[in-house]
């Protein structure tokens, strides 16, 4: 049962990022809502990131409950989100990065949202978009902060993102479901399916994050600066998104859903991922057999070709790593 004023964590995840940190922990704590509790996780930064959290958490004399967390080696966004969300202990939680500035009414905001006129399990508002030193390049995010947003169209489709840096959720998406797979990247990728799968999603168009623009983005995708992407970072992106379709898959068991057309549709999506998956790692010989085999094993022929032109010809397109579906 949700209570009037429900527990709340803010979970703020960091990797080097010491330029920054001090004002995204220092918006954290500014925070009107309470009762709130803030889980700082840092995961193993090689710079100043993790001393400087440890600075404003001594100085902090305001009400809110506050845990640190400190990783004696690197883990990844999706272990560090998850291992946040271990120590956390809110019906609610808020994700923030440690390069991000929240509105002081961030969290009371998407609270109430959260629960009016109905309980939801996932909660996105728009953002401002920053540059390093805290200009403001755009008011609002150029596209949707959620696409799509029902579970229908995502399965056609085969994507459901929501704007990561701006997200609120139930406890429900982690109690039900469990933690995130280490080698997903885009957890803004699995959580919206969790929640759709569920109580579905609500937008607030109010900007409640600075979003902060800069080299060092934790979204791999922004730093090819539209040139073409190494085959390491193609690579990675395909683990990334075979891992996100298994996500998607195991949520759908969990859920009690039957195995219909639309379960089919995912284990389609997931098994030209792991084919894609299989030919970076393959000779162009290799991944010429792979490719052949996939179509005897029913992937259409644009997706085969699209295996040919990528690990035989070895072309890849400028936006090879930022796109949102294998087809």
């Amino acid at each position: 049962m949700i209570t009037a004023r429900p527990l709340v964590s803010l979970c703020l995840v960091t990797y080097q990022q010491e330029r920054y940190v001090r004002k995204a922990v220092k918006s954290a704590l500014a925070q009107t809502y309470t009762p709130l509790e803030i889980i700082i996780s840092d995961d193993c930064s090689p710079d100043g990131t993790f001393e400087i959290i440890e600075e404003e958490i001594r100085a902090y004399r305001g009400p809110h409950r506050v845990i640190s967390n400190r990783h004696s080696q690197n883990t990844g966004m999706a272990s560090n989100l998850n291992r946040a969300w271990e120590l956390s202990s809110g019906d609610f939680i808020v994700i923030q990065s440690g390069d991000d500035i929240s509105m002081p009414g961030r969290v009371e905001i998407l609270v109430d949202a959260w629960r009016t006129p109905s309980v939801v399990d996932l909660v996105v508002s728009d953002v401002i978009v920053i540059d390093p030193d805290d200009r403001e390049m755009r008011r609002g995010w150029p596209d949707p902060v959620a696409r799509p947003v029902t579970l229908g169209e995502t399965i056609q489709q085969g994507e459901c993102y929501v704007l990561g840096c701006a997200v609120g959720h139930s406890r429900d998406l982690v109690a039900r479901f469990g933690s995130i797979d280490p080698s997903v990247i885009q957890e803004d990728w699995v959580l919206p399916f969790r929640a759709l799968l569920s109580r579905g999603i609500r937008v607030i168009n109010e900007p409640l994050v600075m979003y902060r623009r800069h080299g060092g983005n934790l979204w791999f995708g922004q730093q090819t600066g539209g040139t073409r992407p190494t085959r390491d970072q193609a690579r990675r992106f395909a683990i990334n998104l075979l891992s996100v379709y298994r996500e998607w898959l195991r949520a759908w068991k969990i859920s009690g859903r039957v195995d219909d057309v639309a379960y089919e549709r995912l284990v389609s999506l997931q098994r030209q991922c792991q084919y894609d998956v299989d030919c970076y790692d393959s000779t162009r010989v290799g991944a010429l057999r792979l490719a052949y085999r996939g179509l005897g094993e029913g992937l259409s022929p644009r997706q085969t070709l699209g295996l040919v032109k990528r690990h035989v010809l070895r072309y890849l397109s400028p936006n090879q790593i930022t796109l949102h579906t294998p087809g």
